[in-house]
């Protein structure tokens, strides 16, 4: 789903317009991009124009493409005061208003598309580790097959395994379902890496946005870079060599090998 906002007011933003390319991961970059979540998912209000796949959204329709769309959390909500995983997930499916025939294969489904064994359903979300909390929140976003995911610093205090894991899974659901996947993040870093298209905030109004690569090679947005970014622009600095546009470090490592000396 291509999302457009068109000189778009709310609470704290003023005329911002943007585009959020359909089937692509983009990512939000600067102060109060968790709001801008909230605005693009329909939480907050707001007035201007906004396109879901060209369609205008009115009054009339808004449900239609709030229900589209799933926001994971920085951290975990209860929003029901369930403890229990299980019952929690049975409330969460109606309260979303999902209609399907079998709840608990919905349900399994879910956590064997983030990866989580089916013997969870038995205990107690205080007794997750935080690792686990994340995966349970994506499990959840997942159970209305949901256009569109935004992801509110999806990978901040997670270890290594895990963060690859979430990749994986957003990788999978790009290519082979075609989701449209929004994440905010401050890391810049994350962003370079797993992103396609970035929008950059700056003062409540939106600084830049295109291709991620191009945005942060490009000086003019004088914005914290990525480290991989930095180590490519001082060589060329340094040492007059061009090296090309790398998001892996070992990819970059086999550059170096072979062009500078």
């Amino acid at each position: 789903m291509e999302i457009k906002f068109s000189h778009v007011n709310s609470k704290y933003f003023s005329d911002i317009s943007f585009v959020i390319p359909k089937g692509e991961v983009t990512g939000i970059y600067g102060k109060n991009g968790d709001k801008l979540l909230r605005l693009i998912s329909l939480d907050d209000d707001s007035r201007g124009i906004i396109y879901f796949n060209k369609i205008r959204k009115l009054r009339r329709n808004y449900f239609l493409f709030r229900n589209d769309m799933e926001l994971v959390e920085k951290r975990f909500v209860n929003l029901f005061d369930i403890d229990n995983i299980y019952e929690y997930f049975r409330e969460y499916v109606r309260y979303k208003k999902v209609e399907v025939d079998d709840i608990d294969k919905k349900i399994k489904d879910s956590l064997r598309i983030v990866g989580l064994k089916v013997d969870i359903l038995d205990r107690r979300i205080s007794t997750l580790t935080g690792s686990e909390v994340k995966l349970l929140q994506f499990a959840l976003a997942f159970i209305t097959n949901p256009k569109v995911i935004l992801l509110d610093e999806p990978f901040r205090g997670l270890d290594l395994n895990v963060r690859k894991k979430l990749i994986r899974i957003i990788t999978r659901l790009k290519d082979k379902f075609s989701k449209t996947i929004v994440i905010y993040s401050n890391n810049p870093n994350y962003l370079y890496q797993y992103t396609d298209y970035l929008i950059v905030l700056s003062n409540n109004t939106v600084l830049g946005e295109g291709n991620t690569s191009d945005i942060f090679f490009d000086s003019k947005y004088n914005i914290k870079r990525p480290d991989i970014v930095d180590f490519i622009l001082l060589v060329k600095d340094k040492k007059n060599v061009k090296l090309p546009r790398r998001k892996s470090v070992m990819d970059l490592i086999k550059d170096i090998y072979w062009n500078v000396k």
